[in-house]
């Protein structure tokens, strides 16, 4: 099967995952639409909005990404990096169904060039700004053919993505909560990586409109682990124009001392990052579905191993574009 996307050339290891933001683009009250924005694009800004404010399926437990711009109050930092998120997702989305059927992947592909070259010619990029507070940007860029995924393409490739996020990579451990809501009553699945834990034996899809609560582990010799607790929900974005579109929503679980279930005793009850916002966009268009990732980590401290982190990020990538390659969704 063909897969139309950008070349590219493990996951988080060592000390830190981060990222920084920036301040300064127009502000949208809640209510209000942001002038020019798709209609599932400002169905993601009311979503988003909730999240910030407590009012989503996640409840108030939740640290979303924030800008660098350390003098502002937290709530007009947390906006103001939303709003940052969805011009790039709106500018994506634009290029995409705008384009005719056989110009969409490199009409695409040029918007993504103007944001980060990387991502254009590689697939994805993890970069990053400032140097304490730090911000770390994480993008990934696919256009898969609609004839490789069945009668539901966006169903289809939404499933992919939610098993991916929900399956252990081989050097990594996940633990989920099977009771999201219920911190410290929740039983706790352990799942360990492997060669095979992403791809055969990966994890089964997550539901529409479910919410669920994950860990996803490191463990560096010495070092210790390495973890970030996080809330994710699929949903659909039915205000698109043909109701073709869905998102994967995530947000930081905040985790005061002492606050994790009591499963976990040592490093694995502790935030490596500080805050953390991602959405998955998957939208048809014609012949074509979209997957066009785009998270915020802040932290107040530097980033430590760049490289290294943007390089596991990459492999992170082929091994979900290679998902998409053999359409093995459970």
């Amino acid at each position: 099967m063909m897969i139309r996307c950008p070349t590219w050339r493990n996951l988080l290891v060592a000390t830190t995952l981060q990222l920084s933001i920036f301040a300064g683009a127009a502000q949208a009250e809640p209510g209000q639409k942001e002038e020019g924005l798709r209609p599932e694009i400002e169905q993601l800004r009311q979503i988003l909005a909730s999240v910030a404010k407590g009012d989503s399926a996640f409840g108030a437990a939740v640290a979303p990404a924030e800008t660098l711009a350390t003098t502002e109050p937290k709530p007009d930092r947390i906006r103001h990096l939303d709003i940052r998120l969805l011009d790039e997702l709106n500018e994506v989305a634009i290029a995409f169904n705008e384009a005719a059927d056989g110009q969409k992947q490199p009409a695409t592909r040029a918007v993504v060039k103007g944001l980060d070259p990387q991502t254009a010619t590689e697939g994805a990029s993890r970069v990053f700004e400032g140097d304490g507070p730090s911000l770390s940007i994480m993008r990934q860029f696919l256009i898969v053919p609609t004839a490789s995924l069945g009668a539901d393409p966006v169903k289809k490739a939404m499933a992919i993505v939610t098993s991916f996020e929900r399956s252990p990579k081989t050097d990594d451990s996940y633990f989920e909560y099977t009771a999201p809501k219920d911190m410290a009553g929740s039983e706790i699945r352990t799942l360990p990586g492997s060669a095979t834990s992403w791809n055969k034996a990966a994890e089964p899809s997550m539901a529409e409109g479910e919410i669920y609560k994950l860990k996803k582990c490191r463990s560096i010799p010495i070092l210790g682990w390495y973890c970030n607790t996080s809330w994710y929900q699929p949903l659909p974005l039915d205000q698109a124009p043909d109701g073709s579109a869905q998102a994967l929503i995530t947000t930081l679980y905040p985790l005061a001392k002492g606050g994790d279930n009591a499963f976990f005793k040592d490093g694995r009850a502790e935030n490596i990052v500080d805050g953390y916002t991602s959405v998955y966009l998957v939208e048809q268009s014609g012949a074509d579905v979209l997957v066009y990732s785009l998270g915020f980590q802040t932290k107040a401290s530097p980033a430590l191993q760049q490289a290294r982190l943007n390089a596991g990020h990459k492999a992170e990538f082929k091994m979900l574009a290679s998902r998409f390659a053999g359409a093995d969704t459970n």
